[in-house]
């Protein structure tokens, strides 16, 4: 009877065992999925905040405030992906723009070609009008993978126009070229505001790092 009990309590430990581990991988294969898919959320909400033109505190506008007042900027993205400084003399499409790269599984944007996010501009911009458009034009494109889409945030900046037929270029600069990088801190400031001698173009230097 000792035999036969002890076997019986043997018996009942690996039940509860084995009912533990089927327990905590239904767990993991159920709740792993929808806690990536809530961080993969929360990801692209703070990307969408980040080029936000309409947010102050979006890289657009702190690149604008830059800019306008020489100081400094320091921004944190709390996003893992792939940025890409083009300098305003990159001879590619791409010139004079900042590129983010992201993956995500909670968004269904499928278009190569980047879409304009800027009212009224295209993608790369023409030359906007002082005082009515932005140096800023967002633009967005999606390309579908395996279980998600890699997103690519766009910001290009345009050369403004006055009335008075001054040309307001805001530049950005590298002295390496193209960057690319991963990290999430990127540090703004203007290295010089440059006017020649008879010229309607001002131009406005910004350095990104």
């Amino acid at each position: 009877m000792i035999k036969i009990k002890a076997i019986s309590e043997i018996v009942s430990v690996v039940m509860i065992i084995a009912i533990s581990i089927g327990l905590i991988s239904a767990a993991y294969m159920y709740g792993l999925p929808l806690l990536q898919k809530s961080q993969d959320k929360s990801t692209l909400e703070r990307v969408i905040s980040f080029f936000n033109y309409y947010n102050p505190s979006s890289l657009p506008r702190k690149i604008e405030s830059v800019a306008a007042t020489g100081s400094t900027e320091v921004l944190t993205l709390d996003a893992q992906g792939v940025w890409e400084i083009h300098p305003f003399d990159d001879p590619s499409p791409l010139n004079n723009s900042i590129v983010f790269s992201f993956f995500s599984r909670v968004t269904n944007i499928n278009t190569q070609q980047p879409i304009s996010l800027t009212p009224g501009a295209s993608c790369p911009p023409s030359g906007g009008i002082a005082g009515k458009d932005s140096f800023s034009v967002i633009c967005l494109s999606g390309t579908p993978l395996y279980d998600g889409f890699n997103i690519t945030y766009f910001l290009f900046l345009r050369n403004l126009t006055s009335i008075a037929g001054e040309i307001y270029s805001l530049q950005l600069f590298s002295p390496i070229g193209v960057i690319r990088r991963t990290g999430k801190t990127i540090r703004i400031s203007r290295i010089s505001t440059e006017r020649m001698l008879n010229s309607t173009i001002i131009k406005l230097k910004i350095e990104i790092s």
